[in-house]
């Protein structure tokens, strides 16, 4: 009889040895499924902060495009109208911005 509970509980060690390593196998591929979602989903997020960083700097580009362009108009047209006074309203303009210029 105490050989008849033994075999009885050696099998019941084999079955729950068995289950151990059924399970052990079942969390390693769910824990390999897992890695592999987040490093997709890293891989994604990379993607997109990639390209959210090259929209962020082509928008930065154009606006720096724009206000040196803005500022070159700005220029030329203040350029144009100093052209046409004559030498002595410019050389009365130059005479009362000099202090503040040199004051720079």
């Amino acid at each position: 009889m105490d050989k008849d509970i033994l075999n009885e509980v050696i099998e019941a060690e084999k079955v729950i040895q068995q289950c151990i390593e059924q399970e052990q196998v079942r969390l390693r591929d769910w824990l390999d499924g897992v890695k592999k979602e987040a490093a997709e989903a890293i891989a994604r997020a990379e993607r997109t902060d990639g390209e959210s960083f090259g929209r962020a700097l082509e928008e930065a580009k154009r606006d720096a495009e724009m206000r040196a362009k803005q500022t070159v108009e700005s220029a030329e047209a203040r350029a144009a109208r100093y052209q046409d006074l004559e030498d002595t309203v410019l050389t009365e303009i130059i005479m009362k911005r000099l202090p503040r210029i040199l004051l720079e």
